[in-house]
This record gives C-alpha cells, sequence and structure tokens, in this order.
C-alpha cells in the first residue's frame, strides 16, 4: 500500500518575498500585485493584510483605500516556479519521489488567476511518495506521524509556512492538506480514506468551480454526499471527471504523478549528529556511502553507469556532483578515485547535516573479474584489457561530451558507418562492429572529412584510373582493385529537406583501391557512371575518400 505526503504552500509568494526582506515584509501588510483586467490587483497576501481585511483578486486602488501604507511587491510566478523546484530538491532527504502538485497556484502564467475565493493566493504544493521510507524515523505509524512532523519542523525553521498531510493516496492526502480542520486530521491511518474524506468539503476533489457550484446549489456540499449517489445520473449530468477524482481520493483508480526527478535504482544515505564541513570528512562520509552501494550492485548483479552524491546543508540548500563510467562498475576503490576529482568542487556552505548517494543509471554486470588476487591492489586500477581507466577520468576533467567513442551507425555510406558518442555512453550491441566487418570491400583505416577532388586519366573511361593528380602531385597507379558500387541512400531526405522523385535514380559511387607506384594505397571514387554531357566533356568526377593501410 502506497503512502503519499502533500504539502501544501499557503503563502509562498509572501514567504519567498518575507525570507528576502525579512523586517518590511513581516512586519507590515504586504501583498503582491498583478495586472488583471485592465487594473493592478492583489494576488498573495501576508499575515497583516488579511488581518486589515484585504483579500486576493481586490483592486489596488480599494486595497490602498483601506491600507494606505500598503506595501506591493509584483508577482513573479517564475520565481516562485524556480522556489517550488528548490524545495522538491530539498524533499529528496526523505524520498525520491518528489512531484510538483500541477494544481499549485505558483506554477500559473499569473499569480492572481490561481487565487481561490477566500483563499491566500499564491501558494504551491508537493506530493511525496514516502512509501517504505517512514521505516528511519520509527516503526509502522509511529515512524510515519514522525516523518510528517519532522517535515513541517524543518520547514518552519526555513521560514516557510506549510501543511503536510499523508493518506494512501495523493487525491486524500491533497484534500486533507488543504481543508481538514484539525491538525489530528492531516494523518489519515491506512486503508481510512474513506470516513476521513466524508467530512470534507467538495472543493476537496479537484473539481473545476463550475461543477462545484453545481454541486453546492443542489445541496452537496461534503465529500460524503457522493457515496450514497447513483454513479450513472452523476455521469450523465457532471460528466466523468467528479468520478474520477472520487474513485483517485478513494483508491479504486489509480493516479499517475510524475516526480521531477527520476527515482534512482539504488540509493543510500548518511546523516551527522553534528554538521560536518572538512573536506576529509566528506571524502570519509562518501566512501563509506560507496562501500554500501557496491554491496547493493553484488546483491543485484549490476555495475554502475552513473552515480550522484548530494549534500544537503544545515541552511536548507543543496549541493550536488556525478560521476559517470564507460562501463558498468562496481569497484568501491576505482570510484571512489573518480570521485576524488569532484568532491573539490562541492561546497559544503555551514555545515552537512545529510549525505545521499544514489545511482541514477545501472546496467547489468558483464561478469568480468574485478581483480586479480595474485596482482593484490594493481589489479583494482586497471581496466578489462589492462589499461588505467583513463577515459573515465578525462570525463570528468573534460567534460564528458568531450571525450567520445565511435559507435555502429546502421548505414552502408562510408562516412555514416560509425558515430562519435561520450564515452560514457552505452556500449555497441554484440554483432554490430561484425556487420560493418562484413561489408563487401576492406574499407581504409584513414577516411577523410571530405573527399576531396582529383584529375584522374584512363586508358577507358570506364577502366580504373591509370594516374591522378592530387596536391599538385602525379601519382601513377601500378595496381588497382574495383569497382565497388556504393548506392546513395534515397530514403533520407536531401540536405534541403526535400526527397528525390520516385522516378529519380539515385546516384553512384564507384570506388577503387589503388596503389601507386611509390608503395602509397589510396581509396578513390567515381561520382556516378561515365557519361557525356551536351558539350562532350564527361560528367562524372573523380574524388580521394581515404588512404588504406
Amino acid at each position: 500500500m502506497k503512502r503519499i505526503v502533500s504539502l501544501w504552500f499557503p503563502k509562498l509568494s509572501t514567504d519567498r518575498l518575507a525570507r528576502a526582506s525579512k523586517n518590511e515584509w513581516s512586519a507590515r501588510a504586504a501583498a503582491t500585485v498583478v495586472w488583471r483586467d485592465g487594473c493592478p490587483r492583489l494576488a498573495a497576501l501576508n499575515a497583516h493584510a488579511r488581518t486589515a481585511g484585504l483579500r486576493p483578486h481586490m483592486r489596488l486602488a480599494d486595497a490602498r483605500a483601506l491600507v494606505p501604507d500598503l506595501l506591493t511587491a509584483p508577482g513573479e510566478p517564475q520565481a516562485d516556479q524556480r522556489l517550488v523546484e528548490t524545495i522538491a530538491n530539498w524533499c529528496d532527504r526523505y524520498t525520491p519521489w518528489v512531484a510538483i502538485d500541477p494544481l499549485g497556484g505558483a506554477l500559473a502564467e499569473e499569480g492572481a488567476e490561481a487565487c481561490s475565493a477566500g483563499g491566500f493566493g499564491g501558494d504551491a504544493g508537493l506530493l511525496l511518495d514516502v512509501t517504505g521510507c517512514a521505516h528511519l524515523f520509527g516503526p509502522d505509524e509511529a515512524g510515519e506521524r514522525a516523518l510528517l512532523a519532522d517535515l513541517v519542523a524543518r520547514l518552519a525553521r526555513h521560514d516557510f509556512t506549510c501543511r503536510a498531510a499523508m493518506a494512501d493516496t495523493a487525491g486524500a492526502a491533497w484534500a486533507l492538506a488543504r481543508h481538514a480542520e484539525r491538525q489530528a486530521d492531516l494523518f489519515c491511518p491506512r486503508h481510512g480514506q474513506r470516513d476521513a474524506l466524508a467530512a470534507l468539503p467538495v472543493e476537496g476533489l479537484r473539481l473545476d468551480a463550475p461543477i462545484l457550484e453545481t454541486f453546492v446549489k443542489l445541496g452537496l456540499r461534503r465529500i460524503g454526499d457522493l457515496y450514497p449517489l447513483p454513479r450513472a445520473p452523476l455521469a450523465r449530468r457532471f460528466g466523468d471527471l467528479p468520478l474520477t477524482r472520487l474513485d483517485q481520493a478513494l483508491g479504486a483508480r489509480d493516479e499517475v504523478l510524475e516526480p521531477q526527478r527520476p527515482a534512482p535504482a539504488f540509493r543510500t544515505r548518511l546523516s551527522f549528529v553534528e554538521p560536518i564541513g572538512r573536506p576529509e570528512d566528506i571524502a570519509a562520509a562518501t566512501s563509506r556511502l560507496l562501500a554500501a552501494l557496491c554491496r547493493q550492485f553484488e546483491q543485484a548483479g549490476v555495475g554502475a553507469r552513473k552515480l550522484e552524491i548530494a549534500l544537503y546543508r544545515v541552511d536548507g540548500s543543496v549541493d550536488r556532483t556525478s560521476i559517470g563510467t564507460s562501463r558498468p562498475n562496481r569497484d568501491n576503490p576505482k570510484l571512489m578515485k573518480l570521485f576524488e576529482e569532484k568532491l573539490g568542487e562541492l561546497d559544503p556552505g555551514f555545515g552537512v547535516e545529510l549525505m545521499i548517494l544514489a545511482a541514477p543509471e545501472v546496467e547489468a554486470w558483464s561478469g568480468t573479474q574485478d581483480m586479480l588476487p595474485e596482482a593484490g591492489v594493481l589489479a583494482r586500477s586497471l581496466g578489462e584489457d589492462g589499461t588505467i581507466d583513463l577515459a573515465d577520468r578525462l570525463a570528468l576533467r573534460l567534460g564528458a561530451e568531450n571525450v567520445v567513442r565511435l559507435l555502429p551507425r546502421d548505414s552502408h555510406l562510408p562516412e555514416r558507418v560509425q558515430v562519435a558518442a561520450p564515452v560514457s555512453s552505452k556500449p555497441a550491441a554484440d554483432g554490430a562492429w561484425r556487420r560493418l566487418a562484413g561489408l563487401k570491400g576492406a574499407r581504409p583505416t584513414r577516411l577523410l572529412q571530405r573527399p576531396e577532388p582529383v584529375d584522374v586519366t584512363a586508358f577507358v573511361p570506364d577502366d580504373p584510373p591509370s594516374v591522378f593528380h592530387w596536391r599538385r602531385h602525379a601519382h601513377r597507379i601500378v595496381r588497382a582493385d574495383g569497382p565497388e558500387r556504393i548506392a546513395d541512400e534515397w530514403w533520407r531526405p536531401r540536405p534541403d529537406g526535400s526527397r528525390p522523385p520516385a522516378n529519380d535514380v539515385p546516384p553512384v559511387r564507384d570506388y577503387y583501391r589503388v596503389e601507386d607506384d611509390d608503395g602509397g594505397r589510396f581509396w578513390l571514387f567515381r561520382d556516378g557512371p561515365y557519361k557525356l554531357a551536351a558539350s562532350g566533356q564527361p560528367t562524372a568526377r573523380w574524388f580521394l575518400h581515404g588512404f588504406c593501410a
């Protein structure tokens, strides 16, 4: 059974501004303002403004009449969006599955657009799947309550006003966080969402305003009022949305929510009684986390392709860095050596209270031996082919995009048969290179970036060249092998984006492997068959494309 936590920040916009200027926004009536319906209107208000009788959607001129010294600031939904994402990253300390509530008011294009009647305005929310995470705070229900209390207390210490509710479904947790009257009702026991939701207003079902207004007119004010109603007439009158939301809240229908960051398959954490900040302490903690994660890899039969370390600082901020490997790896000393290249980039700030090491990308372990017993520690630093894992360390220093490996591509054109990919990308499938090796005709060891034109002399137009001139030097041919005809890929668009007509004969290339009298070996091709133009000149051109061994 899943357990979902809904976090609601009813005053996110004003909390953001109060954190930036504590004195003014905490001591005076203040509000954010957006331009709507041809005039400036209030969006989010702090406690002093609400006490003075101001409400969201009120015109700024009317608000100034009530509170002449009202402090205002323009609404910034983009800043609220960034703050919500920052809080979501911070919530990774409780669970790797954190989603931004799509109905959060701070995510709207205009702050006033999300203000519900009588609400605070400028609000936002998060959804956390804490299934299997509460045991870190205690057994069974006591651990879940402790997790909820710790979450709210830590956010309060960072000057965020929030309400947190826990239930089996996201819909039930969402309704409790926003509409539960008592603090004790914010925690819903397992399988207890039906009783917990019965007394809540129908606004807790996340329905559109016209549907809610009709419900109130019909006397359906509580969610429990919908339980005994026949489903078919309700669906005919209001559509599928009310029944869908009700089933999602009660757990009769699944609700798919996308987490902000993909949840890693493997992760381990280490919390500290006192914050740490020295580089050697962070390195020691990383080594300890890495040893625990490698044991998980061995039990699952996988190796890491990417690892990410996160430092949760006492000021509520999070600093992250990651490493990648060119092949699945679960060797603790080797991975720690890679981390040593990146730990210097981390800033502990005023201290680190929690560290989490996660493996976002893993692959099946190939079964290669990590270490030769007779070689001792030295073998740990060797790769599969006996070379030092230089590529992984260069990728960390120079950037993964600057250290590449060649991968085969499904094409028969010489310039397209392989592509450069980051060294951390997955290697080619078995047999992919053997397919290229099986192509008719040997390929040159060096291919020019672009074919270069050459002047060719042949005894007969369709014969191999006898002499060709390249870069002001004549090469007399003593041996030639060919031709090997390669046609263009007619199914691919042309450079201008158009496709050749159905009756258009695709151009071909006739390749020759030639050797000159100095022992040089070249790969030449003729662009199409030999033809004569109306002027009597041949239309076919010759190019040098590569050099053979």
